[in-house]
């Protein structure tokens, strides 16, 4: 059970995106990339974090994973709108087609995801990572394709712990990984 809290602190959305965006930056076009991915993740990660332990501190929320599901509506929603307001600052600012497209992607998927748990809870943690490991094989290649491997330790702690069910962790992966995939390939990105 140890094990599993620890893979699920590891693996937050919100970590894996902080982590996800330099090295996309990085792989997409080196140390410039890194920079743009700052201005991302301004937007997909710090805003939306900020306002979920805003809640938290409140009381809305039980805590900072959004486990009730019935909690998650107003968070997600302001996330996705964060998210949308980072598309179109990295848009008119001329950020790399590889960096956009990596907002667009989460831009989807988390209104994807969000119009799913509005009725029954998917997991984001498994999404998040899916959607990671499918970027990262698309931009760094073969090697980069072990990202893959998270995903089932992801889906074994969210079941240990018993905050998803095998279908909401396979619902997860599918968002993510689908979600991801079309959009990199639709922006060009390979």
């Amino acid at each position: 059970m140890r094990a599993a809290h620890l893979v699920t602190t590891a693996t937050s959305p919100t970590l894996l995106l902080a982590v996800l965006y330099p090295v996309v930056g990085a792989l997409a076009v080196g140390v410039v990339g890194v920079a743009w991915s700052l201005v991302g993740m301004l937007f997909t990660v710090a805003i939306p974090a900020f306002i979920v332990d805003r809640g938290v501190r409140a009381g809305r929320y039980t805590d900072h994973h959004l486990r009730e599901r019935e909690q998650r509506a107003v968070p997600l929603s302001l996330a996705a709108l964060s998210v949308a307001t980072g598309v179109v600052v990295l848009v008119v600012a001329g950020a790399p087609r590889e960096i956009t497209a990596l907002q667009v992607a989460v831009l989807v998927t988390v209104a994807v995801a969000t119009a799913v748990t509005l009725l029954w809870k998917i997991s984001f943690h498994t999404a998040v990572v899916a959607a990671a490991a499918s970027v990262l094989t698309l931009l760094g290649g073969p090697w980069w394709a072990l990202s893959w491997v998270a995903v089932p330790v992801v889906g074994w702690a969210r079941l240990v712990l018993r905050a998803h069910t095998l279908a909401q962790v396979a619902a997860g992966l599918v968002v993510g990984a689908g979600v991801t995939t079309a959009v990199l390939l639709l922006a060009g990105v390979r």
